[in-house]
């Protein structure tokens, strides 16, 4: 790398709009650096207008003359950013992505290239893998790091890369956890397999009684957050072929349950538990949690599956700092709504 190429590297990662002459000479302290090459170097920068000279601050007597304060060109440096990516892109297995670090910050893309280096080598020597194995697996033949997919950041960067799929990696969650309903795995009479999660253990123990006697295929637990992460593990766990999947949910009624739905929405589709939230909503609501921070993307995609008048309720709820917790149905109310015949429209259709 040449000394252009340091000075826009450093620039890259500059945060300051000015930058001082002699922080640029700094760069090359202890090195046998020729003067001139890097008074060239400073002066095509400033020709390319990435460094524009601040005249207030006056030239060195030197020949050739340096501004001794430069105003960092912010534009051409992102400039710059894109044409090292594009350039750097050439140098990649084709697999590899890089698309998401053009919108990325430099020091992101810095903080990743080690990785992606490592990943690229590996891909050049041994192409993608033709059997799945869990992620430590994965991690140490990508990294020598058994730990960098689930504690580095090598989940989020392999699906920045476009990569995790391919990769044939077993999902990081812990496993789900949930009962099986032996009758409905052997009903032929419906193409569709309905599975109910409940945010709260109360909530599954009071509805594991009856599972037998319901339409669902199974009861899962969702523990909370645990849920949003842990549904990778279902098709695993759950390997039943040649029906669909469908999904409901019921969780705590505010703002964190909601949150809770909505986050799990978006990597596996499940509609809200509607015949329980509605028994719900004939109850008073309670005075719910203070700390709680409302996700108003969440709320919106929640309310939606209401009714008007529902929809206004749940508003008022929310919005007085109340809530409908799990528990405000007995256990007698859950076990006859889950057996009823409302669910029964799903499977009877197919």
């Amino acid at each position: 790398m040449n000394m252009k190429q340091m000075i826009e590297e450093h620039l890259s990662l500059y945060k300051k709009a000015t930058i001082a002459l002699e922080e640029l000479e700094l760069l090359f302290a202890g090195v046998a650096a020729d003067p001139r090459e890097f008074a060239g170097a400073v002066l095509e920068l400033e020709n390319s207008r990435v460094l524009e000279p601040v005249k207030s601050a006056g030239r060195t007597l030197k020949q050739p003359p340096l501004c001794y304060r430069y105003r960092v060109n912010k534009q051409f440096i992102i400039m710059y950013h894109t044409h090292k990516l594009q350039q750097y892109r050439l140098r990649l297995h084709p697999a590899i992505g890089l698309d998401s670090y053009f919108s990325l910050s430099e020091q992101q893309f810095e903080q990743d290239r080690p990785w992606i280096e490592r990943i690229d080598r590996f891909l050049q020597t041994n192409g993608f893998p033709s059997a799945p194995v869990p992620a430590p697996e994965r991690s140490f033949q990508l990294t020598g790091n058994e730990k960098w997919i689930t504690e580095l950041g090598g989940y989020a960067l392999l699906k920045r890369l476009g990569l995790w799929e391919q990769l044939l990696i077993h999902p990081v969650s812990d496993p789900l956890m949930f009962a099986i309903n032996p009758q409905a795995l052997k009903s032929t009479a419906s193409l569709r397999s309905l599975h109910l999660i409940v945010e709260n253990k109360t909530t599954f123990q009071a509805l594991l009684p009856v599972l037998p006697s319901s339409t669902f295929s199974t009861l899962i637990y969702g523990s909370g957050n645990k849920i949003t992460g842990n549904m990778d593990m279902f098709p695993l766990q759950y390997p039943v072929t040649g029906r669909e999947q469908v999904f409901y949910y019921f969780g705590d009624l505010d703002v964190e349950g909601i949150r809770i739905w909505y986050d799990t929405h978006k990597r596996q589709a499940m509609v809200p538990a509607l015949p329980f939230y509605e028994a719900c909503l004939a109850k008073p609501f309670v005075p719910g949690k203070s700390n709680q921070r409302r996700n108003e993307d969440a709320v919106q995609a929640f309310v939606h599956y209401f009714s008007t008048d529902q929809q206004a309720l749940i508003a008022r709820c929310l919005g007085s700092g109340n809530y409908y917790p799990q528990e405000i149905l007995t256990t007698e109310e859950l076990q006859v709504i889950w057996r009823s015949e409302e669910w029964k429209q799903w499977t009877d259709s197919n």
